[in-house]
C-alpha cells in the first residue's frame, strides 16, 4: 500500500511538471540540433511510467532534443509529451501503444490517466481513432508522427537531395 501511494504522488508530480507547456510548443518548429544534448531512441520497448516520466522531466530540464529513430514502444512514449521544438522524426520512427500493465489495476489505471493526460492533444487524437488505449500495441508510423513533428535535420536535406534538380524546379 506504501509502495502504490508513493507511485501515485510520483506520478501526480511528474504529471504537473511534464504537462507544462508554452504557447510557442503549439507551433509547428524547426529543429536545430547543433551539438546540443540529443538522445537518439531507436528500438525502446518502454518500462514503467514513473522511469520514463522522470526520464522526460530531466531532458525537458536539460534543455536536451530526442530525435525518435526507431521503434519508440510503451511507456517511451511518453517522449512526445516534449516540447515540439525539443523532439524530431526520421522516417524509421514508429510509436507502440497500449494500456499500461503490472502496477495491479489501480497502478495501472493511473499510469494510463497519466500518459493520457501528458500526451499532446494530437497524439491522444491518434490513439482515440483508434478505440483508445488497449493491450494490444497500436502503431503509429513516420507518415502519421511527421505531420505534427518536424523531420530530423538529416533527413530533411536527404528528402531534398532525392528530389534532383528537375523535381525541385516543379518538373
Amino acid at each position: 500500500m506504501k509502495t502504490t501511494m508513493k507511485f501515485l504522488g510520483a506520478l501526480g508530480l511528474m504529471g504537473a511538471l511534464v504537462s507544462a507547456s508554452t504557447a510557442g510548443e503549439l507551433l509547428r518548429p524547426s529543429i536545430k540540433l547543433g551539438t546540443a544534448n540529443v538522445k537518439t531512441i531507436s528500438g525502446d520497448r518502454g518500462g514503467y511510467v514513473i522511469d520514463y516520466a522522470i526520464r522526460v522531466l530531466k531532458m525537458r530540464r536539460s534543455g536536451g532534443f530526442v530525435r525518435f529513430n526507431g521503434a519508440c514502444d510503451s511507456a517511451c512514449t511518453l517522449y512526445l509529451s516534449m516540447p515540439k521544438g525539443k523532439v524530431c522524426v526520421t522516417q524509421r520512427a514508429s510509436f507502440g501503444f497500449h494500456l499500461p500493465y503490472g502496477a495491479g489495476a489501480r497502478g495501472n489505471q493511473v499510469a494510463a490517466n497519466f500518459m493520457m493526460k501528458n500526451y499532446p492533444g494530437w497524439v491522444r487524437s491518434w490513439i482515440a481513432k483508434r478505440g483508445g488505449l488497449k493491450g494490444s500495441i497500436a502503431t503509429m508510423t513516420y507518415a502519421d508522427a511527421s505531420r505534427y513533428l518536424p523531420t530530423c535535420p538529416s533527413e530533411q536535406r536527404m528528402a531534398i537531395a532525392n528530389l534532383g534538380p528537375t523535381r525541385l524546379r516543379g518538373g
